[in-house]
């Protein structure tokens, strides 16, 4: 901290009102705007440390004011990104390696969660037979890494797509297992939990990784255009410094974090189902090397997994897909 000695000179009420200048935060007009866009068109859980990081002032702290958008649909953030739309985004990995193959210039900049948790979902008492998945009806999303996982699934279960059912949940899948509308329902491991936990106030039965053929590798990550990171490489810097300090905050206080989503986003769910969710979230977002960071295995193991099963022609080089270089 400077000096007050050449403060001296002023008088009391001029000395406070410095003070009290140099401890604000930057006024508003001071601001970098960053336009957030989520991989789904409406918000959940995992949106915790964003909204924490707005409510708390972390992106304040570092000079940054965070607009959060929404995209139509679940194939729409890599594309906004790319067509400067939006600044930064939450994707699934697997866009990643489609947009590489698709041309559209967007790159993964950090991890979010730092492992696997996308599972097969039975109703509570009823396990999982891989074994015996011929002929079940499955609820599917159409997102990418769906496509991607049961693409693994059915390879590990030896069946071809016709050999199951994939009901396409146009809202949840969940309901539809609970009332006995599929047999089985596909989500992150949190969703799940949640969701069962929160309404039935039971625990559904999972099958996970290695069990039902997936590879463990990070479902999310945060993307950025080649171009907008060219001429605002401190502004992503900033941004993960900031969101990096509001998943710390997140993780250490789970209910009052659930508690400013949920405020911020009623539509979202219960304050017990956000908590319940974000509780498991948060401990997939700490990898060995902390939060954020990503390497060229994680990005290989996802590419030709891709290739092996149709999904990709080719497998580019890691570089194509991420970089480190903003990572705080």
């Amino acid at each position: 901290m400077p000096s007050l000695a050449p403060l001296k000179c002023l008088t009391a009420v001029a000395l406070g009102i410095a003070l009290l200048a140099a401890a604000a935060p930057a006024r508003a007009a001071d601001l970098t705007t960053v336009r957030f866009v989520y991989d789904w068109p409406v918000a959940d859980f995992d949106m915790v440390p964003i909204v924490v990081g707005q409510e708390k002032g972390f992106y304040e702290k570092h000079g940054l004011k965070v607009d959060v958008l929404f995209p139509p649909d679940a194939q729409t953030t890599a594309r906004m990104l790319a067509t400067k739309r939006a600044d930064i985004g939450f994707e699934a990995t697997t866009d990643l390696i489609f947009a590489a193959n698709q041309g559209v210039p967007v790159v993964a900049i950090a991890n979010f969660t730092q492992s696997n948790s996308w599972c097969l979902i039975g109703r509570p008492n009823e396990p999982i037979d891989m074994s015996k998945l011929k002929g079940k009806s499955i609820g599917i999303f159409t997102d990418s890494w769906t496509k991607a996982m049961m693409g693994f699934v059915l390879k590990k279960a030896g069946l071809q797509d016709s050999d199951v059912q994939q009901i396409i949940a146009t809202d949840d899948d969940i309901p539809m297992l609970l009332t006995k509308k599929i047999d089985i329902a596909t989500n992150a491991a949190a969703y799940g939990l949640a969701e069962i936990e929160d309404g039935a106030h039971e625990t559904p039965t999972m099958a996970c990784d290695g069990d039902i053929g997936v590879p463990d590798i990070p479902v999310w990550t945060f993307t950025a255009s080649p171009d907008w990171l060219k001429t605002n490489g401190a502004t992503a810097k900033a941004w993960l410094a900031a969101t990096a300090e509001a998943i710390d905050w997140s993780v250490a206080h789970p209910k009052e974090a659930a508690q400013l989503f949920t405020k911020a986003y009623p539509p979202s769910g219960s304050e017990n189902y956000n908590l319940i969710g974000w509780t498991y979230t948060a401990g997939l977002m700490k990898g060995p090397d902390g939060y954020f960071k990503q390497t060229d295995k994680q990005w290989s193991v996802l590419a030709e997994a891709l290739k092996d099963i149709g999904q990709i022609p080719a497998v580019k080089s890691p570089s194509t897909y991420y970089t480190n270089d903003y990572i705080p």
